[in-house]
């Protein structure tokens, strides 16, 4: 398999989060198109190694001979060679195919106007599995709920794809424009090597694992012909939480598990944006890149307290909201010496899905009340970047309290880390 480069597809892949297999398993099927992960191979230097070789067939065109070459060690060593080998070929082209079909999504995205039809195209080799053959021809509108379960990749090493129609080219071949969902309807196959069709018939449905749409999930629905940035983020819902997990409130977290605040090192309330953005660049500089106990790179930005974070938006600072600018002293040992990591998808209302990264801290003050700490980090070119982080405070009758209740609904997920067992 040839791999012919274009910049959606490696955009796609520069963004996807390395996960170990058990952490991507307990992912949505949405979410896992964000996230990369071969099973068998935990995240460490193998699974870089496996990530940068389909980078580099992305990136420079490379075939899959050579992928096979850049990680022959790593395959042999658990024993996908011969009539396992197929684990190989899954590996390289679902991830390829996937990256392309994902990709492609934008480009037609951005055409819909001047083609306005989509084609389901098939191999129809020998290959070809009887649902995905019984899909090959059918035309639908490029805004059909259709594409929402059938736009391609459909399963594993699946080859299928899509092809953008004007309304000259569907009617100039005769092509009939669906307007009726097939899905889950039984089709008798034909097999494409003798042209007979099969007396049993299938339900027509994609390979399980697959019935959602990958280029949606990243770049959201179609508006008017253009990539959709409309509605916030928000997590999704029914991720398992904390208590599920049979961890302790933080707020009755153990005295000795947590370390100690002075409230003497915090800024005070007050200060000009002026004030706490020297505060901040003293300690941070404009950018600063921390490390996190799981070896991962976090990159700590002023970004994180602007109120507008899209490009050209106005300079506005979230300093003076409870518990923001004062936390400033507290950010670095938020990201490096957290309690817990959260792994978070979150999704718009059209369709696109992040993975955000939240770091719990926790420390107790010297009359042992309990003050936690929330930052959160949002993949941005392929590396987690900052976008708030703060020691959240309420006010109760005219009074600042500290408010561990907010970062408590914040610990759901997929629990990446945990600084120490409960006692």
């Amino acid at each position: 398999m040839k791999v012919i480069p274009f910049e959606e597809a490696k955009q796609f892949w520069a963004d996807k989060v390395k996960l170990s297999p058990g952490e991507f398993g307990k992912l949505s099927a949405e979410a896992k198109v964000r996230a990369f992960a071969v099973s068998g191979i935990a995240k460490g230097d193998e699974l870089n190694t496996v990530y940068n070789a389909i980078n580099k067939a992305l990136t420079d065109g490379t075939p899959f001979s050579d992928f096979q070459r850049d990680c022959a060690t790593i395959f042999e060593k658990r024993g996908w060679t011969g009539q396992r080998a197929w684990r190989v070929d899954n590996i390289f082209r679902t991830n390829i195919q996937t990256a392309y079909n994902v990709g492609r999504y934008q480009q037609m995205m951005e055409e819909t106007d001047f083609l306005p039809y989509w084609m389901y195209d098939a191999v129809n080799d020998s290959r070809t599995r009887p649902t995905h053959l019984a899909m090959d021809g059918k035309v639908f509108p490029a805004n059909s709920p259709f594409w929402e379960k059938w736009y391609p990749p459909n399963g594993f090493r699946c080859r299928c794809s899509v092809q953008p129609l004007t309304r000259g080219q569907v009617e100039r071949r005769g092509l009939q424009v669906e307007t009726e969902d097939p899905t889950n309807t039984p089709v008798f196959p034909v097999d494409p090597r003798t042209g007979l069709t099969s007396p049993v018939p299938v339900q027509l449905l994609p390979d399980p694992g697959f019935g959602y749409h990958p280029g949606k999930v990243v770049y959201g629905g179609i508006v008017d012909g253009a990539l959709s940035s409309e509605g916030k983020y928000r997590d999704l819902p029914g991720l398992p939480t904390a208590a599920d997990l049979g961890l302790r409130k933080l707020q009755n977290i153990r005295p000795a598990e947590v370390g100690k605040i002075d409230a003497g090192h915090l800024l005070p309330r007050g200060l000009s944006d002026e004030q706490y953005l020297q505060e901040f660049r003293q300690r941070y500089g404009n950018e600063k890149v921390l490390t996190d106990p799981l070896g991962e790179a976090a990159i700590l930005s002023e970004r994180a307290f602007q109120i507008y974070k899209e490009p050209g938006a106005p300079v506005e600072w979230k300093f003076h909201k409870l518990g923001h600018g004062e936390s400033i002293p507290l950010i670095g040992e938020m990201i490096e010496d957290p309690l817990e990591i959260w792994l978070v998808p979150q999704q718009r209302e059209s369709g696109q899905v992040r993975l955000s990264k939240r770091y719990i801290a926790a420390w107790k003050t010297e009359d042992k009340e309990r003050v936690a700490g929330l930052a959160a980090f949002d993949v941005d070119k392929g590396v987690f970047s900052g976008v708030s982080a703060f020691t959240p405070k309420v006010v109760k009758q005219g009074e600042e309290k500290w408010d561990v209740s907010y970062a408590e609904r914040q610990r759901h997920g997929v629990l990446l880390y945990r600084k120490k067992k409960e006692l």
